[in-house]
């Protein structure tokens, strides 16, 4: 489609812009969502790879990324060209994808996309992985597995494109592919030390409900913004948004409540953002309703498939494939099934729509999508891996005694909460200062400038690291 200068408008522009701060939120979102699951010992790791894959997948979009994936001159089916690499002539002639905003602005938003994906794969070896191989890992990840994907679903020329895909704003390319490069992490790094033989529990539920937040609020740019034009279909996406995440929310805290008899906060997050990751490729190809019943259908399926997880003795730290990989599969599969036609309308659009629209083979397009986009992240990033690890300086995971001591101090020399030492010795009684070393210990106190202090979390008995709840154990029995 050929767009022109005369076609922007300056309010879609405005939103757009401000979308990509809203999903830029996301980003030290996610990192604080992360930190606050793991021990203490090893969170400041985990925002801090959050903000370098930042920092490399705009390095690597302006490089070559954004043309590899988003070219709308490129005619391969699976891959983009090199016209736009290091952004050559993007600047204001608009993209067919987006063709009421510059060209310039579009590149930057999707950039956000194409940063926070390589985050969320990360998770799947949280508590495990060294910093260095992780930032040439994002690099390479994004260019091998998130910009074909990218290329095949929203490029013009892209096969899935081609085909009729409906994905609004990232079920294959970032929730799909992000949650089976997470699985590729288990099986080549393998479970974390003491996983199934000691109880954990996240170290700090208000970062994650802080982090929940960010994302909660940066999701609105991310699908709403998705939609390019500050109008109906942007509303339908905020909306859509906002109920599947509640849906889902409760939910998962419903479920959890049946078994442990409490509310908690951590279950609450997780379902909200299980909603949300589901609704993402539909947010404006449906009706508003339909995305209650995808909230719940989201909540219900990654809740069990996180307890399916534990009772397997699958180390999927973070949830990462419990949530984005099985949310982004319903996502997708769900978008087939109540794509509304009058919807998608809205703005001049063109569609059959779903299966409520009697288009049975939307259903066959949307399943051809998530296989491909499921199989190719998973054996590319499984390969690349596999590849890295007979390097020595590329090993992915970190030493036995590294991984006992904190990931934090080993690879970074910092630590998160270092400052609580200070605050002991201001309010302990002197006469009890040279005592207090195994409270120390227990708080995770470190110091850079110190030989590498032995970092010991309480255990709590109940509470795994990654879902809230109970996690095998020697000594304890499965529910």
């Amino acid at each position: 489609m050929a767009t022109s200068i005369n076609d922007i408008d300056m309010a879609a522009t405005v939103w757009m812009i401000a979308s990509t701060a809203l999903v830029f939120l996301m980003i030290p979102g996610l990192g604080y969502f992360y930190g606050g699951m793991v021990r203490s010992k090893n969170a400041l790791s985990l925002v801090f790879l959050c903000l370098m894959a930042l920092a490399v997948v705009t390095l690597q979009w302006v490089l070559w990324g954004y043309s590899l994936a988003l070219s709308e001159t490129a005619t391969n089916p699976f891959i983009g060209n090199l016209k736009h690499w290091l952004f050559l002539d993007v600047e204001y002639t608009p993209h067919p994808n987006a063709p009421t905003v510059p060209g310039v602005v579009y590149a930057v938003y999707q950039c956000m996309f194409a940063a926070l994906t390589p985050g969320l794969a990360i998770g799947g070896a949280a508590e495990r992985i060294r910093i260095l191989p992780t930032i040439f890992y994002i690099f390479i990840w994004s260019t091998l597995v998130y910009d074909p994907i990218a290329y095949w679903v929203w490029a013009p020329s892209g096969w899935l494109y081609k085909m009729g895909v409906l994905d609004f704003a990232g079920g294959c390319a970032v929730e799909t592919a992000s949650g089976f490069a997470a699985l590729a992490f288990y099986f080549v790094l393998g479970k974390r030390k003491g996983f199934g033989e000691e109880k954990w529990q996240p170290h700090n539920y208000l970062n994650i409900i802080l982090g929940c937040s960010f994302l909660y609020i940066g999701w609105f740019g991310f699908n709403a913004g998705a939609a390019s034009l500050a109008s109906g279909r942007a509303g339908i996406a905020f909306m859509t948004t906002s109920l599947a995440a509640a849906a889902a929310g409760m939910t998962w805290v419903g479920l959890a409540y049946r078994v442990e008899h409490k509310f908690s906060s951590f279950h609450f997050c997780s379902g909200a953002v299980a909603g949300m990751v589901c609704v993402t490729p539909a947010a404006s190809f449906v009706s508003t309703w339909a995305s209650l019943p995808m909230g719940v259908i989201a909540g219900v399926c990654c809740f069990y498939m996180v307890e399916a997880n534990l009772r397997l003795g699958i180390d999927d730290c973070i949830d990462v494939f419990a949530v984005h990989g099985i949310g982004g599969i319903l996502g997708v599969f769900l978008t087939g099934i109540f794509a509304n036609k009058h919807v998608i309308g809205l703005d001049g659009s063109e569609s059959d729509g779903g299966l409520i629209n009697g288009n049975a083979r939307m259903l066959y397009v949307q399943l051809a999508a998530l296989a491909a986009s499921a199989a190719w992240s998973f054996v590319v990033s499984f390969v690349l891996l596999k590849a890295m690890n007979y390097i020595p300086m590329f090993r992915l995971r970190v030493d036995p005694d590294a991984e006992e001591h904190g990931v934090d101090f080993a690879e970074l020399g910092e630590a998160g909460y270092s400052f609580i030492n200070d605050v002991l010795k201001m309010h302990m009684p002197h006469s009890r200062r040279s005592d207090s070393s195994s409270f120390h210990e227990s708080a995770s106190i470190q110091h850079p400038h110190k030989d590498m202090p032995m970092v010991k979390e309480a255990p709590s008995g109940t509470i795994s690291a990654a879902s809230g709840r109970p996690q095998p154990s020697s000594d304890t029995k499965s529910p």
